[in-house]
């Protein structure tokens, strides 16, 4: 077990900053493939239309004052990702996930948010969904409303996906 806790992946004990966050993705996701790959899993590659959705929700949560799937207005994640040109039509088949986290102080790390949704059952089956082939992270400094009552902190959004049909 000593192994599994030291990680290979640079800056996953980073606090996200406005000055670091591409380092902070990038750990997010060295972490998340880290994971497949000790169960078995294909890693997924990054995806420029999913990190876009992913990160619009990651600041609209912090914007508007909310945390969920669903934004204020009612907006699901497979309208945010027809909005970022991943979902390219009605005729399109796809499968999607998303696990979004917010932390504060040590627990704002991606290594933290990562090893949190590997506890909760639903983010570990989107992490380590066989079918899904590419992610996109969104990284914000800062947390919705009051919810981290004044400390610094982080919101993250990882969106999965794959097209089955076209």
């Amino acid at each position: 077990m000593a192994a599994r806790s030291a990680s290979p992946c640079p800056d996953a004990n980073l606090m996200p900053s406005a000055h670091n966050l591409a380092l902070v993705r990038a750990a997010t996701l060295c972490l998340i493939n880290r994971e497949r790959a000790l169960r078995g899993e294909r890693p997924l590659r990054q995806d420029a239309r999913l990190a876009a959705a992913a990160e619009a929700h990651t600041k609209n949560m912090i914007a508007e004052g909310f945390f969920g799937h669903y934004g204020p207005g009612g907006q699901t994640p497979a309208d945010r990702l027809r909005e970022a040109g991943w979902i390219r039509s009605g005729s399109v088949g796809y499968s999607i996930g998303e696990n979004i986290a917010w932390g504060t102080g040590r627990f704002a790390s991606p290594q933290a948010i990562v090893a949190a949704w590997m506890s909760s059952p639903p983010h570990r089956a989107n992490i380590l969904d066989a079918e899904f082939e590419a992610t996109g992270i969104g990284v914000q400094a800062g947390v919705p409303g009051s919810l981290g009552e004044g400390r610094p902190g982080a919101t993250y959004t990882e969106d999965f996906g794959v097209i089955i049909a076209g």
